[in-house]
């Protein structure tokens, strides 16, 4: 179900247990086991215990004001919800359909603009509790992003383009930073890095306080705007990679897994040439 703007950090981990969550957004396989096998195993158990009085409840029911209105509501509700589920899978589907274009995307071109200036540090606390700053991964490349667990259309894209670009190469850091931190807790980071099945090297970083995240989105220039009654998030899908030695080098918008990648590589010959 939709979930409040703040709901209980044990509701998003209870859901992910319960149905478990694919990058898309939809449920995985044991999740849709229970959420339509179970319910329909109940179905068919009743209707064969008490078929024939079920039937004749429903046309007793269906001759009375007050049958005929609760069959309206029951009828109402299923077409709600089966509206609502329908754009979840659409959505979910497009997804996809964007993750596969974007991985058959061209290498990142040899004259896109290439910066050199300071990346703002912060500190911010991580899946496992800690207290992670950008500073402590000088030495080595960073990525950085801004997603948040209830997105269902940019963020499950740029999950899996950092998944697939970032993973191969063992030096690299990569920091998701929430946007949500209202509903991302630091509580909720352990099921939100479970559900987004983050290799290791991989951090989802939030606060106790969300003025601190909202701080770190606009030193990187993150413009976002939220909807205070559904909890929705509208934002860019920037992503930066941070050279070694703390300097933000490049800034992509929606990225395909190659430009990452090529950029990641850029450094390391860079750095080598330094040597």
């Amino acid at each position: 179900m939709p979930l409040p703007s703040n709901p209980p950090d044990w509701v998003t981990a209870a859901r992910y247990a319960c149905f478990g969550s694919r990058e898309g957004g939809l449920p995985d396989a044991s999740g849709w086991i229970m959420l339509v096998l179970a319910p329909m195993s109940f179905l068919a158990g009743g209707v064969m215990l008490w078929g024939s009085d079920l039937g004749v409840s429903i046309v007793n029911a269906a001759h009375t004001r007050t049958g005929q209105c609760v069959i309206a509501v029951l009828v109402l509700a299923f077409v709600t919800e089966g509206t609502w589920v329908a754009r979840k899978v659409h959505a979910a589907r497009t997804v996809t359909t964007w993750a596969e274009a974007l991985a058959e995307a061209d290498e990142l071109p040899e004259a896109y603009p290439r910066q050199a200036i300071a990346a703002p540090d912060f500190r911010l606390i991580d899946q496992e509790g800690r207290s992670i700053s950008l500073s402590a991964f000088r030495g080595r490349p960073v990525v950085l992003t801004f997603v948040f667990a209830h997105c269902q259309t940019m963020c499950p894209i740029i999950v899996s383009t950092l998944k697939r670009s970032a993973t191969a190469d063992t030096a690299v850091e990569v920091l998701m930073v929430t946007l949500d931190p209202w509903r991302d807790t630091p509580g909720a980071l352990p099921a939100i890095a479970r559900q987004w099945e983050l290799p290791r090297r991989f951090h989802v970083l939030s606060s106790g306080t969300a003025s601190e995240v909202i701080r770190v989105a606009e030193a990187y220039g993150v413009r976002f705007e939220r909807n205070d009654r559904t909890g929705d998030i509208v934002h860019p899908g920037l992503v930066f990679v941070i050279d070694s030695q703390g300097q933000l080098v490049y800034t992509f918008n929606d990225p395909p897994p190659a430009w990452v990648r090529e950029a990641l590589d850029r450094l390391g010959r860079t750095h080598a040439s330094l040597r």
